[in-house]
């Protein structure tokens, strides 16, 4: 049971979301970690509480539409009732809140925002249309004010390709969760509320359109000289991915999306840890 309640979770997507905290964070601080003292790492585990409850809080939302997009899913498959998954839920948003306390009051304010946000999509994200997917899109940029509600700006050239970051990671959310729409075509038709607009051509081209002026755009700290040689090579890989998701069908394309936005994350990191502010 523990580890269906782990799965409830997507630890392969609430963990590096959480992790990318730290590397907004650091880019916020001007690399100066001992700025931010000892509220990093109790947010990055609030933010994993938070959105491991909105996931278990999804799974109970969506068991219906599960039962055919994703049946091997806990709940859609019976390892886990919804009640229970439903009362895992409340515990983790509670600790989870309780815990951004400790982070400061805007960090605290910032994250009851996203939870609150959270529950309003579970709730009824199958009524929203294509709109849903600007709303996850803004949930995962919310990794941004939670970082400058965590640490005081320090004006590096770093500090300036967060006007970028955003931009870059709004789109590949929306690209990426266009493909998932395609994907789950036939689960969401359960819903009256629901077009069939995700099946059209130019719903799918619309998808690659997006993902890909998104990993272009990546490049652009880089040429503008907010980011160095690391960086460079995670932008260039992430669109030569990119590239190669265009070719393959929706479900084979979205591994190689979400393996861009890890990319550009590590590195990142690893050009700020290298080359310095």
């Amino acid at each position: 049971m523990i580890l269906a309640l782990i799965k409830l979770t997507r630890p392969y997507y609430s963990l590096p979301l959480s992790c990318g905290l730290i590397v907004i964070t650091s880019y916020v601080a001007g690399g100066d970690f001992s700025a931010i003292g000892l509220k990093l790492i109790p947010a990055v585990v609030s933010l994993f509480l938070v959105i491991s409850a909105g996931y278990m809080l999804n799974d109970v939302c969506d068991r219906t539409v599960d039962a055919i997009n994703s049946p091997e899913r806990a709940i859609a498959k019976g390892t886990i009732t919804p009640k229970t998954a439903l009362i895992h839920s409340v515990i983790l948003f509670a600790i989870g809140t309780l815990l951004a306390g400790y982070c400061g009051g805007r960090f605290f304010a910032v994250l009851v925002l996203v939870a609150f946000g959270l529950i309003i999509y579970d709730l009824y994200s199958k009524k929203m249309g294509i709109f849903k997917n600007i709303m996850v899109a803004a949930f995962t940029v919310s990794l941004y004010p939670l970082s400058f509600a965590l640490a005081e700006p320090v004006v590096t050239p770093r500090l300036h390709s967060l006007y970028i970051f955003p931009v870059w990671l709004f789109l590949t959310s929306v690209g990426y969760e266009m493909l998932k729409d395609i994907h789950d075509v036939n689960g969401d038709k359960l819903f009256k509320d629901n077009r069939n607009y995700c099946e059209s051509p130019i719903f799918l081209l619309t998808a690659r359109i997006i993902v890909m002026a998104a990993a272009l755009l990546s490049i652009l700290p880089y040429f503008l000289g907010y980011c160095k040689a690391i960086y460079l090579g995670s932008s260039v890989l992430t669109i030569v991915l990119a590239f190669v998701s265009l070719k393959r069908p929706p479900v084979k394309a979205i591994p190689f999306v979400y393996a861009g936005v890890f990319i550009i994350t590590v590195g990142s990191l690893a050009d700020l840890l290298v080359f310095g502010p």
